[in-house]
């Protein structure tokens, strides 16, 4: 076969050359008289209309063998690179291989030059990847004109390795938590400020000088009532949370989903509000279980584990303002408007990932602030706050109906 092959490729060249020769002042004439020139392809010819494809089974290409110029029909076969016979239905080719596949062609004692055809990788389909190619839909909302959110307070504790006294404020917030009643109310961070050598210390969010903490332990409600406790604290934290939730009414409620990408936490929010204001928004990273030897002024109690670690406080309105960023519609002037009851807005956060922190351990708090007169003073203060696994959603939450309950 291939000594055939040699010697049909030498007449081929023979004739190739002889047009060549032919075709000296004879195009010109051709074009003088205004005909189409001849077809200048001689002997036998295999072509693959296209020659490049997709490799999806579907794209193919059309083959087709001509005998100076004339379309072969029957009579011939077609081989491989590797002279394998290949039949082709139709004389279509497709694969959902890529790669290049190469093809030549015999009639008689004619044999053609070998031709390549291309199998390019199918591009991907967005649909089939939503998790690549598209960000993750939020939660949906159960009750759109629903406006009645289910309201909780943020609580933040400050707090220190190298704290003697922080362990009696550890024991009092323990106790309170115990009560799953109050511990659905609340919502706890802890801003490890006392130390830099502690473990959890939260380095570049100066939380204590925004929340006016004088000394440690401290606690904070909603960034509105700090106190620095030493005593009767069960009952101050209470007394805390219940001023909160009179302090005010519930004026918005949160959604969002997060989600992973290599080293980033990307979190997309929806506040949905129950009253027409200007929102801000925040969102901390918190970790558990972090390691670290707790000083203890004769305190009874495990205290090395620390829990609730705030890694990052991605809120910083200013360089004393942990409040958040402006929430809602962009008005013409290019300024953050207020959202009108009823209506949502979105804001997206993306919080980089450290290597030494327990992704397992670790969880996303969310809380929107409102202007409120203090003094005569606007100054924005917790109104919502929620809690979101860090790769997870968490939809609108309603408080029950009475026909509900």
């Amino acid at each position: 076969m291939k000594t055939l092959k040699l010697f049909a490729m030498l007449c081929t060249t023979l004739l190739l050359c002889n047009s060549c020769l032919k075709g000296i002042g004879w195009e010109e004439e051709q074009q003088e008289n205004n005909q189409e020139p001849e077809n200048p392809q001689t002997g036998l010819v295999l072509t693959a209309t296209p020659s490049t494809i997709i490799a999806d089974g579907e794209d193919v290409a059309v083959l087709e063998i001509t005998l100076n110029g004339e379309v072969l029909t029957e009579g011939f076969t077609i081989y491989d690179d590797e002279d394998n016979i290949v039949e082709f239905e139709n004389m279509e080719f497709s694969t959902t291989v890529a790669g290049e596949y190469k093809f030549w062609a015999s009639y008689k004692s004619d044999i053609s030059e070998t031709i390549t055809i291309t199998a390019e990788e199918p591009e991907e389909d967005p649909e089939e990847n939503p998790d690549d190619n598209e960000t993750p839909e939020g939660p949906t909302d159960s009750d759109p004109e629903n406006l009645n959110f289910k309201r909780r307070v943020l609580l933040t504790q400050f707090t220190g390795t190298g704290c003697g006294y922080c362990p009696g404020m550890i024991l009092a917030l323990r106790e309170v938590m115990q009560d799953n009643t109050f511990a659905d109310k609340t919502v706890l961070a802890a801003a490890h400020r006392y130390n830099g050598s502690d473990p959890a210390y939260l380095a570049n969010y100066a939380l204590d000088v925004a929340m006016g903490v004088g000394g440690f332990p401290s606690l904070s409600a909603d960034m509105y009532y700090t106190y620095g406790l030493y005593s009767n604290m069960v009952e101050v934290i209470h007394k805390m949370v219940d001023a909160s939730f009179e302090r005010t009414t519930t004026k918005a409620g949160i959604s969002a989903v997060s989600y992973i990408e290599e080293d980033k936490v990307i979190i997309n929010a929806t506040v949905k509000a129950a009253e027409e204001s200007k929102f801000r928004i925040g969102a901390w990273l918190l970790e558990d279980g972090i390691y670290g030897q707790q000083t203890n002024y004769g305190f009874e109690g495990d205290f090395n584990i620390h829990d609730n670690c705030i890694r990052v406080a991605d809120s910083k309105a200013s360089s004393s303002d942990y409040t958040g960023y402006d929430i809602g519609p962009v008005g013409e002037d290019g300024e953050v408007q207020p959202i009108k009851k009823g209506e949502t807005a979105e804001y997206t956060f993306t919080i980089e990932l450290k290597d030494k922190w327990k992704r397992e351990n670790c969880r996303i708090v969310l809380f929107v602030t409102t202007p409120e007169k203090v003094q005569g003073r606007e100054s924005y203060f917790v109104n919502n706050v929620i809690e979101m696994p860090l790769e997870g959603e968490v939809a609108f939450e309603y408080e029950e109906s009475e026909n509900e309950e």
